[in-house]
């Protein structure tokens, strides 16, 4: 059975590639967006639906899905420099806002470090060296030098575990706006002021949601409220766990 579902998402992939290189962007769209719904999290799926929304003219969407790219694998040039393509496009040239700016750098470098894994060494070496300082006091054992050296140890655990924590926190911050315009409102509400709008493929970070809006900061510092639907967030809910469409190709390679 999981076999089968196994082939049937590959054969899917496939057929979307063959749309995407005859240039049938919608067909390429709705396979590749099928995947998705079907839980699949893979850079080079989320690459290639990327390219196809690029190559549709919806920035937005092409941007979100290079970032997504991006934060199951930082290490994809292919995705990095398609999303560095449509920032050159975007409308919104914001000071302070780079290619590759240092937050942008830092939350990339923190995100894959293995948080759980730290944690779980953390304790043990924690543990260790309390018991061989226990050994040193009491039986006069000579394991100062291992118990110092455990607990050198385990702070470097407890900078990889502060790290992952952080590279989360920003990571799940992290959203895209995806309508073509959208006014940023004082407050959460269609009837409030706005002094400003911004517009499609503009990376912004949301820090509060209330009544179907979020309300988003840009790199500049400008903050406003858009609504929930035009901005979509880098990381959606319900990613953990999701299974991984491993060695699949882009669909611009053979």
């Amino acid at each position: 059975m999981i076999l089968a579902l196994l082939l049937a998402q590959s054969q899917l992939f496939a057929d979307a590639n063959t749309a995407y290189l005859s240039g049938d962007m919608p067909r390429a769209i709705a396979s590749y967006e099928a995947l998705v719904s079907e839980g699949i999290a893979s850079a080079e799926l989320e690459t290639n639906l990327g390219a196809a929304y690029l190559r549709s003219g919806k920035r937005g969407l092409a941007a979100l899905h290079f970032e997504r790219a991006l934060f199951l694998d930082p290490g994809d040039d292919d995705a990095r420099a398609d999303l560095i393509e449509v920032r050159r496009g975007n409308v919104d040239k914001l000071e302070g806002e780079s290619e590759e700016g240092g937050t942008e750098t830092l939350a990339r470098v923190l995100a894959p470090l293995p948080g759980f894994t730290a944690a779980l060494v953390l304790l043990a070496l924690w543990c260790a060296g309390w018991v061989l300082l226990a050994l040193r006091i009491v039986w006069s054992r000579p394991v100062g030098l291992w118990a110092g050296l455990s607990f050198a140890l385990a702070g470097v655990a407890a900078l990889v575990v502060f790290g992952a924590a952080e590279g989360r926190r920003m990571g799940l911050q992290r959203a895209v706006v995806v309508a073509q315009a959208s006014p940023a409102r004082e407050g959460p509400n269609e009837k409030s002021v706005s002094h400003f709008e911004v517009h499609e493929g503009t990376t912004v970070r949301v820090e509060d949601e209330d009544a179907g809006f979020r309300r988003v900061k840009l790199a500049n510092g400008l903050t406003g409220w858009l609504p929930s639907s035009a901005v979509e967030l880098v990381v959606p809910p319900g990613w953990a766990g999701r299974p991984v469409m491993a060695g699949a190709p882009r669909a611009d390679q053979p």
